[in-house]
């Protein structure tokens, strides 16, 4: 319940606050432009992380659905 309150409040969020969104975009973007200097200047992260949360999210969903279809057919 929570992930999909998470969800729905970072999807509609920058709707009521778009000045919001655009500085929190600009942060990223200037956050990504260091990156990619440092990756440049042959600095590199130790650890790079990537958590599909949303794709989890819908796939935890599916398989839900299809795990009680399969058990009322049962």
């Amino acid at each position: 319940m929570a992930s999909v309150v998470l969800t729905l409040a970072l999807n509609l969020i920058p709707q009521f606050f778009p000045n919001a969104f655009r500085n929190m975009m600009d942060g990223i973007e200037k956050r990504l432009e260091e990156q990619h200097n440092r990756l440049e200047n042959g600095e590199r992260p130790r650890v790079q992380v990537f958590f599909p949360w949303k794709t989890m999210i819908m796939a935890s969903i599916i398989l839900t659905i299809f795990l009680n279809l399969a058990t009322l057919l049962k």
